[in-house]
């Protein structure tokens, strides 16, 4: 008999059931290392859950203005609460209010303005009026207030022509007052909407004559002219806008609409 005995196999039930340890990350054997983990973790959880909530809520919807109007209430508001005292800055900001529609706050404004700035020159306060009266369609007190803005600024740059000299030069290389003109087309816009065709088209020559390029105003009188029945006269304020704006659309449906091909 052999003293040497066969090789003892391996029980391959037992080698199945053995388990492999793998070696753990030095880096989390760390205490503090691992109390950090955790804590970026339920951090990224918070963060999440706040802003699922903001969304779900509406909290995160932006606050800030979202219209055209309201960006330039904002802007000129924002002006004029930090203290300006530029007279201009102030009739932006009503003007504003006023296309915004917030009617009341810009008649306040208005009052302030005049307790406060001087307006003298250029009817900034009487011209807002016009304005809100206008928005509010208060037509015949916008056409009086539009007056009163014209006169009190041809006034006065009339006062400072007869000054003569450095004032005079100054005011003839400055020009009368845009507010001035800017009166003239809320009046002849009051006019219209009264239905009033003669004096509106009587303000649109006025502001023509100062603004001869001005080719949306010629298509605002050309269509004035229509509604008056003078269809030759609104033809040539169509012609006479495409000089200066070949491709206007306006002026281009204009001659549409009266039977003029172009």
């Amino acid at each position: 008999m052999s003293d040497v005995l066969p090789p003892v196999e391996a029980d391959e039930t037992e080698s199945e059931n053995r388990t492999v340890t793998r070696p753990r990350s030095k880096m989390m054997n760390d205490p503090v290392v691992r109390r950090m983990a955790y804590l970026a973790a339920g951090l990224v959880i918070v963060f999440l859950l706040v802003v699922v909530t903001a969304l779900l809520t509406g909290v995160a919807t932006p606050s800030g203005p979202r219209t055209l109007a309201e960006r330039e209430v904002a802007v000129a508001g924002a002006a004029v609460q930090a203290g300006s005292t530029d007279t201009a800055v102030w009739g932006q900001y009503i003007a504003a209010l006023i296309a915004d529609k917030q009617y009341g706050r810009a008649k306040d404004f208005i009052a302030q303005g005049r307790e406060s700035l001087d307006d003298s020159k250029t009817a900034e306060f009487s011209l807002a009026e016009a304005r809100l009266y206008a928005g509010q369609k208060q037509y015949k007190k916008a056409i009086e207030a539009a007056e009163k803005t014209k006169k009190q600024v041809k006034d006065a740059f009339d006062a400072r022509i007869a000054q003569g000299g450095m004032a005079k030069k100054a005011a003839e290389l400055e020009g009368i007052s845009s507010n001035y003109y800017d009166a003239i087309l809320i009046e002849a816009g009051a006019y219209r909407s009264l239905k009033d065709w003669a004096n509106a088209i009587a303000q649109y020559d006025l502001y023509i004559e100062g603004n001869g390029g001005a080719s949306d105003i010629l298509v605002d009188r050309a269509n004035v002219k229509i509604e008056s029945g003078d269809i030759a006269g609104a033809e040539k304020d169509f012609n006479e806008a495409l000089r200066f704006v070949p491709d206007d659309p306006e002026a281009l449906a204009g001659l549409k609409k009266i039977g003029v091909s172009k």
